[in-house]
């Protein structure tokens, strides 16, 4: 193409991205309000002025661009090299070689998105901004204004656009579980209108004169197929060639070297158990020792609001600042049942928590550094920091050791202090109170319901599969989870405990959930004549407590499959056969027997970890499912190409056998001109249309002018009166014509033709001297 003509392509590309700066400068505005979302889960706001110089910076020169003229796909292109260059200069520039990245920069690069992962995972929320947690939202951010600007502002579909900020906006309350900050999404939305309002006025300005009426201004196809693609291959590719930010790899990352568990206050600790469990190599927690006969139970935290269907882990609002003293009376315990005082020593070796582990009832921590908080409606402890990792403390708690009698006659009085511990959602699946009355119909105290309900999920009709909730879909701990667990009956400790917790509230016996470790096994060392217990993280455990008058909050176990005991007074016969209940809450599980190198698998029993041979199998199905999608979603943006072409040269090999070659000619040539946005008059004859062409796109005069007279001869000629030769030069001259207006096409406009080929569903308009002509 000449220096004019390019001159004047850029002249009309400006004419057609009138006002488009007003778009682009919506949809940062767009981002701003957006990203302001996050501000619940991060500290400070450097974080935000960083990523919002990034947005300007790439979004200027969208602007500036389209302010010259440039097509579209430079644009793009350059905006995508800016924020590359802007990421090297300020995170990798120590790397470059004479300006030029190399390929350590490419590992610093993702040496830092490393960081920020394992940064993420070890901090509560809100988290500290660091450097590696920025770098992460100012690339992220980055490139999703490109996208955005380009979806708006570019090919002009603004309801697209949309899908950025939203996935910047869904990020908290995803995170936090909470509810939506309804300012932030208010103005977000008002924003996103202003979004839309601009990207429709593009190209309403001020008319300006030219001289080129050829093709329209219209959306580039070609760039919106490669930004789709490189969509869906983000999706697919990315969480198995990069470090990842997934759950699947915060929960596991084969070498079981990165972190161990994590419970952050933001984050339903629930959730992180199942991730926990589900790690190649389990790490370890804790080490612990203890004057008690058996292991202990180390609990860390209550779950015990479940009005709204979804457990929710207990906020110490009513906490007291800790420094050593005694917490006091257990709640509900009264003075008449037998109690024997514990110590036991604990030293965290791993584990990053906002709540310390310590066996129920606790009566005094030692020995603990730094600010705590005493919840004393449920004996935990936390100081909001998460990370516990090198605190050696001693505790002294107590052994409560309920008779049979005292256990047999526990009402079922529900003092108001724990009638919270009764409520249920309106919406309760009705299968969990059935199961429940029926599992417990023979029983005559809340005591027996309780030891029925442990029973039936330890009687061999359940099967415990940390894999099953994840492929059924009931992986959660909501009440329709719940529900299609006892159904499924397949799960982990969440699940028996969630579920018989639930259960127990129907009946009317208050129960809540305990997450923390169970007892652990015995290492070869001893301290002080007493056994070493080592705690790691695929021993992280869920428990329900149930509560009774006069005696308290006891710990049952419904989870089979682990090799834990169940408390003695939690057996069918302890009671009947009058046992001395030598066993306590916190000493009453056996050790579990699996060692640290071990994993559980479906069943619970120890597994072998992923082999590299397994890992790279998984990698080449990622690979292998991206490029069937990729190519699907080639093949069907080549779709109306192949379409077009068969139309084409059926019609031109039928101009050797129809009667009215010259008119099918024509038709074909109407839905070139179609193909490439040729832009004319509904009411101009052949002959009009014939002068616009030679004189505007400067097509062959003599071509077209044999192929318009071939037309009015067979308007009045009977039906195949053309011979050989005469239909010959017709598809010689229809040829000639089109590859004329291809050569007159710019490259844009010849993709656009070729990849979305208007013609295939517009209606037909040829015209002829006489009228309108039939294809």
């Amino acid at each position: 193409m000449s220096a004019a003509r390019r001159r004047s392509a850029a002249l009309y590309r400006r004419a057609e991205k009138t006002g488009a700066w007003k778009s682009t400068a919506a949809v940062a505005l767009t981002i701003a309000v957006a990203l302001t979302g996050l501000s619940p889960l991060l500290q400070g706001f450097t974080w935000w002025i960083a990523t919002m110089a990034m947005v300007v910076a790439v979004l200027t020169v969208s602007a500036v661009l389209r302010g010259r003229g440039a097509p579209e796909v430079t644009v793009v292109a350059v905006s995508a090299l800016v924020w590359g260059a802007l990421v090297v200069l300020l995170y990798a520039a120590s790397t470059l070689w004479f300006l030029l990245p190399t390929l350590q920069t490419l590992t610093d690069i993702s040496g830092d998105l490393a960081a920020a992962r394992l940064s993420i995972a070890e901090q509560e929320v809100p988290a500290v901004a660091d450097g590696a947690i920025t770098q992460l939202i100012v690339m992220a951010v980055g490139l999703i204004a490109i996208v955005s600007d380009e979806l708006a502002t570019g090919l002009r579909t603004p309801v697209l656009s949309g899908v950025g900020p939203l996935a910047v906006l869904a990020i908290a309350p995803l995170v936090r579980r909470s509810e939506p900050n309804v300012p932030v999404y208010v103005l977000t939305a008002a924003a996103f209108l202003l979004v839309v309002w601009c990207s429709s006025r593009i190209g309403s300005g001020p008319p300006r004169a030219t001289t080129r009426p050829t093709v329209k201004g219209g959306r580039n196809p070609g760039l919106a197929l490669g930004v789709g693609a490189g969509a869906v291959a983000a999706m697919i590719v990315l969480p198995v060639i990069t470090p990842g930010l997934t759950a699947e790899s915060l929960a596991d990352d084969g070498s079981g070297s990165r972190f161990p568990s994590i419970y952050a206050t933001g984050v339903d600790p629930t959730i992180q158990l199942g991730r926990d469990l589900r790690r190649s190599a389990p790490l370890l927690s804790l080490t612990y020792t203890t004057t008690s006969t058996e292991g202990l139970y180390l609990k860390m935290v209550n779950l015990s609001d479940f009005s709204t269907g979804v457990w929710v882990p207990e906020r110490p609002l009513n906490s007291i600042g800790y420094s050593g003293q005694e917490f006091g009376t257990p709640p509900g315990l009264a003075p008449e049942v037998p109690t024997e005082e514990v110590s036991t020593t604990v030293s965290v070796a791993s584990l990053r928590s906002d709540w310390l582990p310590l066996p129920y009832p606790t009566q005094r921590v030692d020995n603990l550094n730094g600010d705590w908080l005493l919840t004393p409606s449920s004996f935990t402890v936390t100081d909001f920091q998460g990370d516990t990792r090198g605190l050696n403390y001693q505790v002294t708690g107590l052994a409560i050791n309920p008779t049979p009698g005292q256990l047999a006659e526990a009402g079922a009085i529900v003092p108001d202090a724990v009638r919270d511990f009764l409520a249920v959602p309106d919406d309760l699946p009705p299968l969990i109170a059935e199961t429940a009355t029926e599992v417990t119909s023979g029983a005559a105290t809340n005591y027996d319901r309780a030891v029925a309900l442990q029973e039936y999920f330890r009687s061999g009709v359940f099967r415990y599969s940390l894999s099953a909730p994840v492929s059924g879909d009931y992986d959660g701990d909501n009440a329709q989870m719940i529900a299609a667990f006892l159904e499924a009956r397949e799960g982990y400790c969440v699940h028996f405990a969630s579920a018989m917790a639930v259960m127990a509230r129907t009946l009317g016996i208050p129960s809540r959930i305990a997450v923390g470790y169970s007892p652990g096994q015995t290492a070869d060392g001893t301290t002080e004549g007493r056994p070493v217990y080592e705690v790691y993280t695929d021993q992280l455990h869920a428990w329900p407590e149930l509560y009774f008058d006069d005696i308290g909050w006891l710990p049952f176990e419904p989870t089979p499959g682990l090799d834990i005991t169940p408390p003695d007074y939690s057996l069918p016969d302890y009671a009947q056969v009058g046992a001395s209940g030598s066993t306590t809450p916190t000493d009453a599980g056996a050790t579990s027997t699996a060692g640290p190198d071990a994993q559980r698998d479906d069943t619970g029993a120890v597994g072998a970890v992923q082999t590299p041979e397994q890992v790279l199998l998984g990698q080449v199905r990622g690979w292998g499912v991206f490029a069937a999608v990729l190519g699907g979603i080639v093949a069907l943006g080549l779709l109306p190409w192949g379409v077009r072409q068969l139309v084409r040269r059926s019609r031109v090999r039928r101009i050797g056998t129809d009667g009215m070659p010259g008119t099918l000619a024509w038709t074909e040539l109407e839905d070139t001109l179609d193909d490439y946005r040729v832009q004319r008059s509904a009411g101009d004859t052949m002959y009009d249309l014939e002068r616009r062409l030679h004189h505007d796109i400067a097509l062959p005069a003599e071509a077209i002018d044999r192929l318009r007279r071939q037309v009015e001869i067979e308007q009045y000629a009977p039906p195949g009166s053309a011979g050989v030769e005469t239909r010959a030069y017709i598809r010689d001259d229809l040829r000639q014509i089109i590859a004329a207006l291809e050569a007159e096409a710019s490259p844009a406009g010849r993709r656009r033709a070729r990849l979305l080929p208007t013609s295939l569903w517009r209606r037909r308009r040829t015209t002829a001297a006489t009228g309108s002509l039939v294809p």
